[in-house]
């Protein structure tokens, strides 16, 4: 952001504003052999010079609302920018103020794993095993050869291909090979339900709620309107300091230039567990499998959110888009004139158990879970993620590879990503009042860690069903992280900073 406080779409990497909403991905991480050829790398990234011609994409609205024939956006492991910089320089962006935006990220996922629950089967040593892996030898224990992550978007499959081989073709070779190669890659395709290509692995629909960022033209209720869509999230608007790195404004934090209309992320290789998961919706006679289902997500398969109708799937709601995944509310403090049924309060946890995966990850407005202040507004993430690996066949031979892949954002790590991940995904007993048996548990999608579990509650799913609590036992994890990476996502003037190994110069 500039110094009178407006969003520089222009320096901003577009991932971090907008979904590109593009069918075909390919997630890459990079390790760099040879610095000098690396900077030439992301200098021409940053420029669109080179053989191959590729840029990296920005926030600037595209011509004519037609989409390019690709987006590609750039990150960098603190591995990685020590190399590009050099550790003098990182040192310096660290103990320049940037301490509260910059410690988590320089600290790494590896070191980190054990914080945010990613321990045993989920721990660093099982990391990046999946069949995306390139080299013979297995990745470092810390990872730290992991530099560089890129995410190309396509339409088609065959532009991911045509566009992935110009993205290699950018690479400077050297007398001893090409100065930075992929090591592991996964691509993402959409899964298709019924002509709708917006599932994930367990069935679920996923348009789920995205923050709306204060000063972004297509963010903007009026505009929304004015371009013809009917029903608009009239949450609080969110401060793009939450997520685009601010140094002249005055944010709750500060950061040296270098980070300037960046943001951080955390990069997540998460395998879902089918068999497990179908095992447990169906393990309890008096529950369907559907209900189940829907209480552990807060939202039944089709997205129609459990506190406009608990009881079944609602298409009266018309086409899923219109379902209000961004209207959903559970104390209604203030209604949403936008949110379809019943607005009564759902503060007893009635409807959507507060144990229920959308309840845990973006309370919205119920006040009563730990820190939720200012509507959630100060946890939130943007999330880029998307499925991969195909659809589940109970008749399938074991170790078929599935679940989500990409990017967790937010300015600051520790308020957002690992706050939402310790604190309210798996930390029991999130909220005060709770008349749930278990404290709610934890988060029933993502299941208890194995070497710290409370049987009484964290192996127990428990939710309300006509007045009485059901408890449903041996639940267990369903998400195993399969590879991790904190990642600084710079603006275009920092790429370019970064592509000559220097940092610019602080205000004082």
């Amino acid at each position: 952001m500039d110094n009178n406080n407006q969003i520089a779409m222009d320096d901003i990497q577009g991932l971090i504003l907008r979904g590109y909403n593009f069918p075909n991905i390919r997630y890459i991480i990079l390790s760099i052999k040879d610095v000098d050829g690396a900077r030439k790398f992301c200098a021409d990234l940053a420029s669109g010079e080179g053989v191959g011609g590729l840029q990296i994409t920005n926030a600037m609205p595209w011509e004519n609302k037609v989409k390019p024939e690709y987006c590609l956006n750039i990150g960098f492991t603190y591995s990685g920018l020590e190399q590009l910089i050099g550790t003098d320089n990182c040192n310096t962006v660290y103990n320049n103020s940037s301490m509260e935006v910059f410690n988590s990220f320089s600290v790494g996922a590896v070191t980190d794993a054990p914080y945010i629950g990613d321990t045993c089967e989920s721990s660093p040593e099982n990391w990046w095993k999946n069949g995306g892996w390139i080299p013979k030898g297995e990745p470092s224990a810390d990872n730290s050869e992991l530099h560089i992550q890129i995410t190309l978007y396509t339409l088609t499959p065959e532009n991911r291909e045509l566009y992935y081989e110009k993205l290699l073709k950018m690479i400077p070779e050297t007398k001893s090979g090409s100065s930075v190669v992929p090591v592991y890659f996964q691509d993402s395709d959409p899964i298709i339900v019924d002509g709708d290509p917006e599932y994930i692995h367990f069935g679920y629909r996923d348009s789920l709620s995205q923050p709306r960022i204060e000063g972004v033209i297509w963010d903007d209720p009026m505009v929304k309107r004015l371009m013809g869509v009917s029903t608009v999230d009239d949450r609080p608007l969110v401060p793009a300091d939450r997520f685009v790195i601010s140094c002249q404004s005055a944010p709750d934090y500060y950061a040296h230039p270098l980070l300037a209309n960046g943001s951080f992320a955390a990069f997540r290789l998460l395998y879902q567990d089918e068999a497990k998961f179908n095992a447990f919706i169906n393990s309890d006679p008096e529950t369907s499998p559907e209900l189940m289902a829907a209480k552990m997500c807060g939202r039944w398969r089709d997205g129609t959110p459990l506190v406009v109708s608990p009881d079944k799937e609602d298409k009266s709601l018309g086409k899923p888009g219109s379902r209000n995944f961004s209207f959903t509310n559970f104390d209604y403090l203030t209604p949403s004139p936008n949110q379809p049924g019943d607005q009564s309060s759902d503060n007893l946890g009635l409807k959507c158990p507060y144990a229920a995966h959308i309840r845990r990850s973006n309370p919205r407005d119920d006040y009563y879970v730990t820190d939720n202040n200012n509507n959630a507004q100060t946890h939130r993430i943007v999330r880029r993620a998307s499925p991969y690996g195909p659809v589940y066949d109970p008749t399938e031979k074991e170790g078929i590879q599935r679940g989500l892949v990409g990017l967790f954002i937010g300015a600051v790590l520790d308020f957002q990503f690992r706050f939402i991940t310790k604190t309210w995904l798996e930390l029991g007993g999130f909220r005060n009042p709770d008349a749930s048996p278990n404290q709610s548990g934890i988060d029933p999608l993502f299941g208890p860690q194995a070497d710290d579990v409370n049987p009484a509650h964290d192996t127990v799913f428990a939710y309300n069903k006509e007045g009485t609590y059901r408890q449903i036992p041996s639940m267990t994890r369903f998400i195993r992280t399969d590879g991790s990476m904190y990642l600084f996502l710079p603006g275009m003037q920092g790429l370019k900073y970064i592509s000559q190994g220097i940092i610019p110069p602080t205000s004082n």
